[in-house]
């Protein structure tokens, strides 16, 4: 008997989300595991239980080889189309019983720049790298960069074995640039297990990009591997000392970080 593993919502239209957003993953992703649905209640979801354990700083090299894997098919098969500045509808081709299964999928820059800010305002971010004019200047630099996604890659969203690694829960969906995932799944384990080794960093970095290089496409440089990792860092600053979240991104940054960032003809990290 299939074990079932419940996830409940407290609005109808975010189970509805999640629901379109898993839609979305299964197609553009059809080779990564997840979770099946089950059954749908108004406000809940019941998907199959899957075991296994979640991201650690020994998994980084596994976890960035999967996410250069999902976002260079995605957008090798349906994202190439997509403009990071806006919300991308992508139509179900393989529907045939004339459901509307089609997945909008919310635009990069909208869906950040005011909580950017409005964090910023507030004082409560640790030593930002970033000021409100330069997430502006990135925020323009994205919509001109190809499009990937972002699903929340923080440890907590994968299911690892021996065997397979599992993606699960599907409450954030969003267009991002190449990297902008990668850099969440750094800063996320960073701030659960503690300051990563630099050589980890290099090597988690060179396993995503291998993909989008193979088809053509930029990948992510190191100083757009910075700027994600300092959204990152206003983003989650609310969830410090919550969720396993033990270390502030600030404190266990590598230091060319910031070296790359307030310097403009710096490209490449040490």
């Amino acid at each position: 008997m299939m074990r079932i593993f419940t996830k409940t919502f407290t609005e109808p239209h975010t189970q509805q989300r999640s629901l379109a957003h898993h839609r979305w993953i299964a197609r553009a992703n059809p080779d990564v595991r997840i979770p099946q649905v089950v059954h749908i209640h108004p406000t809940a979801i019941d998907f199959e239980h899957l075991d296994g354990h979640h991201g650690t700083p020994d998994d980084l090299l596994t976890l960035a080889d999967l996410l250069g894997h999902q976002h260079t098919t995605a957008h090798t098969h349906d994202l190439h189309a997509a403009r990071l500045n806006t919300p991308h509808t992508s139509a179900d081709l393989t529907s045939h019983d004339h459901t509307n299964n089609d997945v909008t999928i919310a635009d990069f820059a909208d869906s950040r720049r005011e909580r950017l800010h409005r964090l910023l305002a507030t004082g409560t971010v640790p030593a930002p790298l970033l000021t409100p004019g330069a997430i502006d200047d990135w925020l323009e630099q994205a919509a001109t960069m190809p499009a990937a996604f972002y699903k929340d890659a923080n440890p907590r969203n994968f299911l690892i074995t021996d065997t397979t690694v599992a993606v699960i829960d599907f409450d954030s969906l969003t267009l991002a640039p190449f990297g902008y995932d990668l850099a969440k799944i750094i800063v996320t384990i960073a701030m659960t297990a503690g300051p990563l080794p630099e050589d980890t960093i290099r090597r988690t970095v060179a396993a995503y990009n291998r993909h989008p290089e193979q088809r053509g496409l930029p990948g992510c440089s190191w100083r757009e591997f910075a700027a994600w990792c300092e959204f990152h860092h206003i983003l989650t600053t609310p969830h410090h000392g919550t969720n396993g979240y033990r270390y502030s991104w600030h404190a266990i940054r590598p230091t060319w970080t910031t070296d790359i960032l307030r310097n403009s003809d710096k490209e490449s990290a040490p």
